[in-house]
């Protein structure tokens, strides 16, 4: 049964990355360093928008953030509505209200600020917006019916990339799954990487959100069907976040840091983007969804352990990102190298704060969260994983993360 598990799983891999040699995935504009966001806001109105809608979470707003930017907007002649019921792990509720107001009050462009959370609701928003077809409908692989809106977006985390992605994942409450949403017709128009927003960012998400970045490139970097180009923005990624993501964490008001974290996190969405990505996604989205935990801090959780796991069969691919770590020598073999990343994450995530353990994951959740893990890297997305797991290992590597 495991064989027929791992040819199907290889096969929809396959077929993925054949499939995207076919389809071509736009990159948005990039405005970088601090003030890009200003910068942004006066190509928006340059682009002739005359209302906009900002997709955020109250958070922002009330710290300020959210009007430094909108008062940008209005400087050249740009009309703001504002919407910011946008929670973590944004629901199909959450992008449907954000549709409502959008079309009410007849917007032309949607400009997302904030999180992951708040960039893949507004994707979502921007393109049923614009289109008119149900968010629902557009579940799974290339089914968002046409172009929407104009999108922008500015990040106030250096984490989840979605602002260089075609990827947008939405909670179906009823059944607490993350429904999966990609199509090229997703990534934004144009981008501000602004490290001045992001200096108040507290070093707790700071770490998270660093970490799921460090997952994105690495997971991408180890994918099977990695290319050159995809290769060389996620080992990149991978050094910055190794170089850069501690100083930002203790030093929040460090420029330099928050910014190559900013290009890092965008860099390593690219790559993911393009390769898809692996074991420590599947179960971090499964623990999000069942457990209610930020999706950076899931994937700190189970990011060593996979990485422990893939160890003897991914070696050389490991030692390839050490190296473009600085993690060991070239006296090291490939197994000594590949040992040495994981302990450097382990390292990392340590100096940083990240939990080994999360109190919300009970003991009964194991084999159902292992199960879903399995579902999701094996079925239809087919993760393109270096070696793939059995039930039992997967559920080994959840028991991991148990409180003590």
């Amino acid at each position: 049964m495991h064989f027929l598990i791992v040819l199907y799983s290889r096969i929809m891999a396959v077929l993925s990355h054949i499939t995207m040699k076919f389809i071509s995935v736009p990159s948005p504009m990039i405005y970088s360093g601090a003030g890009s966001a200003t910068a942004l806001c006066g190509a928006i109105g340059r682009f002739a928008c005359k209302r906009v809608l900002v997709v955020t979470d109250s958070v922002l707003v009330e710290l300020g953030l959210v009007g430094r930017v909108t008062a940008e907007l209005e400087k050249v002649g740009v009309a703001v509505e504002i919407y910011d019921a946008i929670l973590p792990d944004p629901d199909f509720l959450q992008v449907e209200g954000g549709i409502a107001l959008c079309r009410k009050m007849r917007c032309d462009a949607v400009l997302a600020i904030g999180g992951g959370s708040s960039l893949d609701a507004a994707k979502v928003i921007a393109v049923s917006a614009g289109s008119e077809q149900l968010p629902r409908k557009m579940e799974g692989f290339f089914k968002v019916a046409k172009r929407g809106l104009p999108l922008y977006c500015i990040p106030t985390t250096a984490g989840t990339g979605s602002e260089a992605t075609m990827v947008s994942v939405i909670t179906d409450t009823a059944s607490s799954t993350k429904c999966f949403i990609v199509d090229p017709k997703l990534v934004p128009d144009a981008v501000a990487l602004d490290a001045s927003l992001m200096t108040g960012l507290p070093p707790a998400i700071t770490a998270a959100t660093g970490i799921d970045a460090l997952t994105h490139a690495i997971e991408s970097s180890l994918a099977t069907e990695a290319t050159e180009e995809t290769l060389k923005k996620s080992l990149a990624a991978t050094a910055m976040i190794f170089r850069y993501l501690e100083t930002a964490v203790n030093d929040g008001e460090n420029l330099e840091a928050r910014e190559a974290m900013a290009v890092a996190s965008c860099y390593a969405g690219a790559a993911f983007t393009v390769t898809n990505v692996g074991y420590v996604h599947g179960l971090a989205h499964q623990l999000g969804a069942l457990c209610h935990i930020p999706h950076g801090l899931a994937n700190a959780l189970f990011l060593p352990h996979v990485l422990d796991f893939y160890c003897d069969t991914a070696a050389p691919q490991m030692a390839r990102i050490a190296a473009a770590a600085d993690i060991g020598s070239d006296a090291d073999s490939d197994l000594e190298r590949a040992k040495k990343l994981v302990e450097a994450v382990r390292s990392l995530e340590d100096r940083i704060g990240v939990p080994k353990s999360s109190d919300a994951l009970k003991p009964e959740m194991v084999e159902e969260l292992a199960r879903r893990a399995l579902k999701e890297s094996h079925g239809l997305y087919g993760y393109p994983v270096p070696k793939y797991m059995r039930k039992a290992e997967c559920e080994a590597i959840v028991r991991k993360i148990l409180p003590a």
